[in-house]
């Protein structure tokens, strides 16, 4: 089975959870500029084990940790292109091996992640867009040589780079899901307009939509509106917080795992076909969602 013919299954997925802040949860450093992707050599161990745990959770599909395994932040940090391409094939060996540690009983899916090229909440830091073509079919390139089953552009912060990196995934031949912030239930972090955004991409041959790193009450308020017009499948993983600058990451109380769950569940009845968590959310979440579904 392809992964466009398990979207076609009426089975609900369920996408994992957070990675950068899990990590954090587990006493790993993930500073920037490099956040979770440092990791990889210095805690490789803790990562397989994340990606274990959600399977065990009742992850269907779980996301490689290259959200920042991009050049342009290598440099950052000092390190090099051929890094960045061993530390994204490295995160995606770490992702298969988790699958024989979990030992599944069904099929699980590798989503290779990708995300904005610069601060996902600064969009005005964004490349140009042939730049950013340029530099997301470099990461693209490693993500599908490296053997994940679909590309998952995630975090999106304009259209502009969302249609660059689509694009750019798009030319590796594989399924891609391009996930957006929103602000509202109508914009996109930048301003943009996400009815406007979905159309164009839906022909530009994007397999799903999706909305990610925002609050579950504006999910639910855009799959409120615009559910019936969209005529792909949908992907929804909200944050379960927010950062605050002096004490760190804040739990969002609505945002337990039951009650994340019992949100989630509605969704499904409006276009989402594949559940997650984003920022904050924990292989407990995974699992509530999963109870929620599982029938």
């Amino acid at each position: 089975m392809t992964f466009q013919e398990q979207l076609n299954d009426p089975k609900i997925l369920i996408l994992d959870g957070a990675m950068g802040t899990e990590l954090h949860r587990r006493g790993v450093n993930i500073s920037l500029p490099l956040w979770s992707a440092s990791a990889l050599w210095e805690n490789p161990d803790i990562i397989r084990e994340i990606h274990a745990d959600y399977i065990k959770s009742g992850a269907d599909i779980i996301t490689t940790n290259t959200f920042r395994t991009d050049i342009r932040t290598f440099q950052k940090a000092g390190l090099s292109k051929q890094n960045a391409r061993q530390a994204t094939i490295t995160a995606v060996e770490l992702a298969k091996t988790a699958i024989k540690i979990a030992v599944p009983k069904h099929k699980i899916w590798i989503a290779g992640s990708m995300s904005p090229l610069e601060d996902c909440y600064h969009p005005e830091l964004a490349p140009d867009y042939e730049t950013a073509v340029t530099e997301h079919k470099i990461k693209a390139s490693w993500l599908a040589e490296s053997g994940v089953d679909f590309i998952l552009i995630e975090t999106m912060n304009s259209y502009n780079e969302a249609l660059a990196a689509t694009r750019a995934a798009l030319s590796t031949g594989l399924p891609v899901i391009t996930s957006f912030i929103l602000i509202n239930k109508d914009k996109i972090l930048n301003g943009d307009l996400i009815d406007s955004a979905y159309t164009k991409l839906k022909a530009e041959g994007i397999t799903a939509l999706s909305i990610n790193c925002t609050h579950h009450s504006i999910i639910s308020g855009f799959l409120n509106t615009y559910s019936h017009k969209i005529e792909l499948p949908v992907a929804a993983y909200a944050n379960a917080g927010y950062y605050d600058i002096e004490k760190g990451w804040r739990a969002d109380p609505g945002f337990s795992p039951s009650k994340y769950s019992k949100t989630a569940k509605t969704w499904t009845k409006q276009s989402v076909k594949i559940l997650g968590g984003c920022c904050g959310s924990t292989p407990l979440h995974i699992r509530h969602l999963w109870n929620a579904v599982k029938d």
